[in-house]
């Protein structure tokens, strides 16, 4: 069975291996869609905890690199055309594959480009051998990305690259007040959002009209 390809541009980069694709618009908004980037692992990024349907959760910390990564992925795809052979869907319907930059899969191999940089680890356990040489190309480049102790591979690393993130401030106002209108560096937060038409949803998110599902 051959592997669908689908075609767009990077529209936001959702972790260090999730992007969302954007197509191109047809009477109306361009169709979307998330894609998961097969048998390899990124460190994952802190999450804040809260009430869901399985209950309550604890606020988690950035695994190491996980920002970073994000950031190698934003600076490299955001904007661009990609290519990204679907290879697998799982029952939850998430299509899992391997992004190619440019308009076909002859482009860099974003994942193998992750795994050079010692950003990602393969994946072994429960891999999909969908794509036999590409997982022995991407053995062989983690093995070389740890010789040369390439970025999460880099000795005493790890607790430099986690940021320190501070979800509830007591008294935002006193806050805002003690920086003395100065900049802050800070980190842009994702927004969805057609022609503009955003509504303003508690005090740091973004509530818009839905997307259009990329087929």
């Amino acid at each position: 069975m051959s592997s669908q390809l689908i075609r767009g541009i990077v529209k936001q980069v959702q972790s260090g291996d999730s992007v969302i694709i954007r197509g191109q618009p047809k009477n109306g908004p361009p169709p979307e869609k998330q894609v998961f980037f097969s048998n390899i692992i990124a460190p994952k990024l802190a999450r804040r905890g809260g009430q869901g349907s399985e209950g309550t959760s604890a606020d988690t910390k950035d695994e190491p690199f996980a920002f970073e990564t994000r950031e190698f992925l934003r600076k490299k795809l955001v904007g661009k055309e990609v290519t990204f052979r679907n290879d697998y869907q799982t029952t939850s319907g998430r299509d899992y594959g391997v992004v190619f930059i440019g308009k076909d899969t002859t482009g860099e191999n974003i994942s193998e480009s992750l795994i050079s940089e010692g950003l990602a680890e393969v994946r072994r356990a429960g891999a999909k051998q969908t794509d036999s040489e590409l997982q022995i190309r991407l053995g062989a480049l983690e093995d070389a990305a740890k010789a040369a102790g390439k970025g999460k591979w880099a000795a005493n690393e790890a607790e430099k690259h986690v940021r320190n993130i501070v979800w509830n401030v007591e008294n935002p106002r006193n806050f805002v007040d003690s920086l003395h209108n100065k900049p802050v560096d800070g980190e842009q937060l994702p927004t969805r959002g057609v022609d503009n038409k955003c509504m303003r949803h508690d005090e740091l998110g973004r509530e818009c009209p839905a997307q259009t599902e990329m087929k």
